[in-house]
Formats: structure tokens, sequence, C-alpha cells
């Protein structure tokens, strides 16, 4: 493959992989120490889903805001967030990026362009969706990414920010991995096998974008196109990933 890509894309592939390697390596680390019982909190690992992390957050520019769920280190990460402050965090110590007050779910770098995390499945859908708000109301050339696993599809409240987000053309890009499984249960129990994500979320009159999630350059791909038409003002854009 690298024989035939020019100079850049060379460049770009070899970024894309040390940087979802460098996750991989971190959350490894974190589950080999968590028994070791310092951390001071519960972490929830990305390990096999670095591909949608790094693939869209290597699409954003350093403006750029993300915000992301209870599944965050590899978002943080690869958004340019601070891993020793993250590490610190998690350890509960009070040189964390939230003072080791937060834990592994309230993860935050505003200079990074990573706003926040937290815990509750679809709760920083809302805040994101204003965030985006805010950006357009003050005319900021700036995208507002939130991370979403196929769970959070399930609250109201994520269906409330789609609709909003569409009705007002809102820069916000919905990056939704899905890994098949809310806890222990699969998409079967959970939703009708005649109807994708996508277009759940088309039905509220947004672009949807699917793209495999476990393949970093077509991540890459489809958020620069995402991103592009959030850039043009011309609404929303949902992104859905299947991975694992």
């Amino acid at each position: 493959l690298l024989l035939v890509c020019t100079m850049t894309e060379q460049n770009t592939a070899v970024e894309l992989w040390q940087a979802m390697l460098r996750i991989r390596r971190v959350e490894e680390a974190i589950a080999d120490h968590y028994s070791e019982q310092e951390m001071r909190c519960p972490v929830h690992l990305s390990i096999g889903q670095e591909a949608a992390a790094v693939g869209v957050c290597a699409a954003l520019h350093q403006k750029d805001w993300v915000l992301s769920g209870h599944r965050s280190h590899a978002h943080y990460l690869a958004k340019g967030g601070d891993l020793k402050r993250m590490l610190a965090e998690i350890y509960g110590k009070a040189t964390g990026c939230c003072g080791g007050k937060g834990g592994s779910m309230h993860l935050t770098d505003q200079a990074a362009g990573f706003i926040g995390a937290t815990p509750i499945v679809g709760s920083t859908v809302p805040i994101a969706v204003g965030a985006a708000l805010t950006s357009q109301m003050r005319k900021e050339d700036r995208v507002v990414v939130i991370f979403l696993g196929d769970g959070a599809m399930e609250a109201g409240v994520v269906h409330e920010s789609l609709n909003f987000a569409s009705l007002k053309k809102l820069p916000v890009l919905f990056a939704c991995e899905n890994n098949l499984y809310s806890v222990y249960s699969p998409m079967a129990v959970r939703q009708p096998e005649n109807r994708s994500l996508s277009q759940l979320a088309g039905g509220h009159g947004m672009e949807t974008m699917l793209t495999d999630g476990n393949d970093v350059q077509a991540v890459y791909e489809a958020s620069l196109q995402a991103c592009n038409s959030l850039r043009q003002g011309k609404g929303p854009v949902f992104l859905e990933m299947p991975t694992y």
C-alpha cells in the first residue's frame, strides 16, 4: 500500500498507525496495572476501537471541539490530550486533568480542544449540540464532535439533540461507535433488524454516513468529507462506525 502512496499519504498512514498504537499500549498498560488497586476509579477501555477515535480526530483542526462519554481515553488522546494528566486523574492525583476528583470518565483538556466527558450515557450529546450552537452564533469556524455509542441511540435526549441540530443546521458531527453491544445486550434484542442506526439518525433530516470503524483510513476519509460539509454550513452529519 505504501509503495503507491504519495509522500503526504505515507506520512498520514504512519501517523494514523502511530496514534492507534500509542492508544492501544496505554490501554493495555492500564489493564495490566489496574489489579494493583491504586487507580481510584472504574475504567472503560477502548481496545479494538482505536481506529474510530484516531480517524475522526485526525480530520479535525486544533480549534475544533470534542466531547465524549464514559469510554473516552482514546478520544482524549487522539485529540491531543495530556497523557500524564490523564493517568494522574485515573490515579486520583491532584495533578490530574480534573484534579484527581473526576477519574477515568471525567476527562478534559481544553487546550487540546477536548471539552469533556461524563459517564451517563447520552448526557454529553446535548452539551455538544449546545457548544455547536454557541459556535454558530459567534460565527466561529469550528466543528464540534460528539462521540457516542450505539446504546446512546436509545436515549430520548439524543433524539431531541439530533432533531435540534438538524433544525438549526449546526456544525456538529455525531461520531457513533457502534460496537454492537450495550453492556451485555446485543443489537438484536434492542433494535429492529431491518433498521440501521444511520437510518434512525437520517429520520431527523441530517446527512448520514456509514464506514468501517475498524479501518482507520476509511474513518479518516469519511471524517474529512463530513468536516468539509460542516464547515460549509450544510448542517450536522451522523457518522456510523461499526467496530468491536
